[in-house]
C-alpha cells in the first residue's frame, strides 16, 4: 500500500529495485581494481556506503543496490555536478571519491509516473565505473601474490600516499597502483605474477620497481582536518600529471622487511621491492627527507 507522499515508482524502488532502472539518474558500477592494463574484476561489491556531496536536504537519498546488475542507483538526485564518496564499512577496500555530472531526467520521471512514454532523445542515466583498490581488511585467497606494509615519514604514518609497483600482465609490462589508508597501511595485490619456469631452477622471486607520491602539505592538512575520504581529491588515480604534481610529491624511501632488515637506497636509487609469487610480503616504506 502506498504511503501518503509515495509515488508508484518510489514504492517500486523500495520493493523491486531491478524494475526501476529506466527512471534512475545516476548509477555506480563498482568493481575490484586489478591493474592498469587489466580490466576490473567481474564480481560486484555489495555492502558499500555511498554518499553524495553536497548532501541536498531536499534529496536525502541513499542509493539502491541492484543485485541483478551489481549497480548502486540513485533515482532523484538534482541535476548538476556533485561528488560521490564510496566507503567500505567492512574495510575490504580503500575509500574513494569520484565526480559525477548528474543529468536532468525529471521529464522522463514525470512521463513514466503519468503512464506515458518519455520523449525521443530524452537524457539517459549516467553510469560511472569505479575500481576500488583493496585494503588490508580484504580476505586474500591462499597463493595470492601481494606486498603490504605501512608508509611512514619520520616514524609517523602517512595517509593518502599514492603507490605504484611494476608488474606484468599477459607477458607485458604493467603497473599496480594503490593508496595508503588513514593509518598509513597499504596493500598492493599482484594477481598476474607467475613462476618463471623457463630457467632452472624456476624463479618465483622477482624485484619490482616501486614509486611513492606523498601528499603535499596542503593535502595532508585536508586529510587530517576533514577526514581520509572527505579530504582526498576526487578520482585520485585519474588525475592528470599536472593535477597530481599539484597535490602530491615524489618521495625517496627505504624499505624494511618483516624481519627488520633495512633495504636502503643504493647509489641514490630507491630500493627495488622483492616480490615472491604466491606469498604476501611485508615491506614497510620509510620516506626519506
Amino acid at each position: 500500500m502506498l504511503a501518503p507522499a509515495d509515488t508508484p515508482l518510489s514504492w517500486a524502488a523500495r520493493h523491486s529495485p531491478e524494475r526501476v532502472v529506466a527512471v534512475g539518474v545516476l548509477a555506480l558500477r563498482i568493481r575490484r581494481y586489478q591493474s592498469e592494463a587489466a580490466p576490473p574484476g567481474l564480481a560486484a561489491i555489495p555492502g558499500l556506503r555511498i554518499t553524495t556531496v553536497p548532501n541536498h536536504p531536499d534529496h536525502p537519498e541513499r542509493p539502491l543496490w541492484h543485485e541483478s546488475t551489481g549497480l548502486y542507483g540513485f533515482l532523484r538526485l538534482p541535476p548538476g555536478e556533485l561528488r560521490v564518496e564510496v566507503a567500505d564499512p567492512a574495510r575490504r577496500f580503500q575509500a574513494q571519491a569520484v565526480l559525477a555530472q548528474v543529468p536532468d531526467r525529471s521529464a522522463v520521471r514525470d512521463a513514466l509516473e503519468a503512464g506515458t512514454a518519455p520523449a525521443p532523445g530524452s537524457a539517459r542515466p549516467l553510469i560511472i565505473d569505479v575500481a576500488l583498490r583493496p585494503a588490508l581488511g580484504i580476505a586474500l585467497p591462499p597463493g595470492t601474490s601481494a606486498v603490504w606494509g605501512v608508509v611512514t615519514d619520520a616514524g609517523r604514518p602517512v595517509a593518502g600516499a599514492l603507490l605504484g609497483i611494476a608488474s606484468v600482465f599477459q607477458g607485458a609490462a604493467d603497473t599496480i597502483t594503490g593508496m595508503s589508508g588513514p593509518d598509513g597501511s597499504y596493500l598492493l595485490v599482484l594477481p598476474f605474477e607467475a613462476i618463471d619456469r623457463s630457467v632452472s631452477p624456476p624463479l618465483r622471486r622477482f624485484e619490482r620497481a616501486l614509486a611513492v607520491h606523498a601528499p603535499r602539505p596542503a593535502l595532508a592538512a585536508a586529510l587530517a582536518r576533514q577526514g581520509f575520504l572527505a579530504g582526498q581529491p576526487a578520482g585520485p588515480f585519474t588525475l592528470t600529471p599536472a593535477e597530481r604534481n599539484a597535490l602530491y610529491m615524489p618521495r625517496d624511501f627505504q624499505l624494511r622487511d618483516s624481519g627488520g632488515t633495512l633495504h636502503p637506497q643504493v647509489g641514490g636509487q630507491n630500493p627495488l621491492a622483492p616480490v615472491s609469487v604466491g606469498e604476501q610480503v611485508r615491506l614497510d616504506i620509510e620516506l626519506l627527507p
